[in-house]
């Protein structure tokens, strides 16, 4: 099995593309033309999710007042769950040869969905949730996996870097939402025109966005390629890299959805906390390249096993920043490590992939699991913290699903090794 593998890795797939190189198959330009162009979509699609603790705060403090905070996150968590658990479909579809209007047809999705949600009135938490969590999540669904997959087929040698470059959108998008969403839901324009703002600007960067990305020919058909096509499925370190995943996720998002809840029950200054999310997210932005650049020279595995530890513990430093200093720098640190995880999550299921033909199914199947754990790990914690707000519970069931993650992947890079 071991050889059949290590003949069907994807550095060794060959995509007929006339004059590619050995780095950029389909061309250098075309390479990081497409890197800035999927940037655009993630920015303004999964952005907006990375500023959902806004709309937590604003739902539980001013808009869905007879609603508690676990039936809130709810609806971040549904969005979550859709992006993720349906990738699988968006992968399908990318290997079936419609890459183009699978990520278009999730682009007009995710924007009439974000225009939706505008027209929502108080207390009518259905429109809410049909806007934001069932609409917008499918939107992300056709979109996620796409554009990840797309920029493993231009890259062979920093496909890592690449990786990291194109999630570090997230975080950006995240800075900028959550900084537009605060400073106009909670002054004169209001909720309705704050979303419609929002809306506007993904409208404008999806355009250019689709408008940059080039989309590689279809690879030829699995079944030409003399390799089991659900081995991957049955590879030992492939499943536990899933189960670690899913493990991961369930305390992953905390944070994001509960810091301003958190500092505002510390009494730290409204400034800093309408600000928390964005300071998370500068941590982010650069959590998302920085650990991949050592990825492509130390081994993805190696990385996402020290990233994860680490950001199991300092969730749990968590518990002593009630304080102005102590939440800024836990902001930083953990945005840093949370986003790592993430996006190193991909190249390590990517390097245990047995075809590049099969890739779009490899990752949609891998983050179906994580995106299970995404929808009911935030109301977990929600339910786990209670209507006053046990923070330490909170807090303490988020690090341990972290840590214990990090063992499990040690696991599989013990199993990998004995493979090879």
């Amino acid at each position: 099995m071991s050889e059949d593998r290590e003949k069907a890795r994807p550095e060794d797939t060959v995509i007929a593309v006339e004059g590619e190189d050995d780095a950029y198959p389909m061309g250098a330009w075309r390479a990081w033309a497409t890197v800035a162009g999927t940037f655009l979509l993630q920015m303004c699609s999964v952005g907006p999710v990375s500023s959902f603790g806004v709309f937590q705060d604003f739902y539980t403090t001013s808009f869905l007042t007879s609603f508690s905070a676990s039936d809130i996150s709810w609806i971040g968590s549904t969005q979550l769950f859709l992006e993720l658990c349906l990738g699988i479909v968006g992968g399908k579809l990318y290997d079936a040869g419609y890459c183009r209007a699978t990520i278009v047809g999730g682009s007009l999705i995710f924007t009439f969905s974000f225009f939706m949600l505008s027209l929502a009135k108080p207390d009518q938490y259905y429109q809410v949730f049909l806007s934001q969590g069932i609409g917008m999540g499918l939107g992300l669904s056709l979109i996620f996996v796409p554009t990840c997959t797309l920029i493993l087929h231009h890259f062979r040698n920093r496909k890592a870097l690449a990786m990291g470059i194109l999630v570090a959108s997230a975080p950006l998008g995240g800075i900028i939402f959550s900084i537009i969403l605060n400073q106009l839901i909670h002054s004169k324009p209001g909720f309705a025109w704050g979303v419609r703002a929002s809306a506007f600007i993904i409208t404008g960067c999806f355009t250019l966005g689709h408008a940059l990305t080039f989309v590689p020919p279809r690879l030829q058909s699995p079944t030409a390629v003399g390799v089991n096509k659900e081995s991957s499925l049955r590879y030992p370190p492939y499943l536990l890299t899933l189960l670690s995943g899913f493990i991961a996720q369930l305390g992953t998002y905390f944070p994001i959805f509960y810091v301003q809840l958190f500092a505002k029950d510390h009494n730290v200054t409204q400034t800093l906390m309408f600000y928390s999310l964005a300071i998370m997210n500068v941590g982010s932005f650069f959590g998302r390249i920085i650990p991949n650049f050592f990825a492509d020279r130390m081994g993805a595995i190696n990385v996402f096993i020290v990233c994860v530890a680490l950001n199991g513990l300092v969730g749990f430093a968590m518990l002593g920043c009630g304080h102005v200093v102590g939440l800024v720098l836990f902001c930083l640190l953990y945005g840093f490590f949370f986003r790592s995880t993430i996006s190193l999550y991909l190249p390590v299921v990517a390097a245990l992939a047995p075809r590049e033909a099969d890739m779009g199914k490899t990752m949609g199947v891998a983050i179906a699991p994580v995106g299970i754990s995404s929808l009911i790990g935030p109301p977990i914690i929600g339910a786990i913290l209670g209507p006053n707000m046990v923070w330490w519970k909170g807090i303490t069931f988020a690090s341990v699903c972290l840590s214990s993650a990090s063992l499990i992947e040690l696991l599989v890079k013990y199993s990998v090794s004995r493979v090879q």
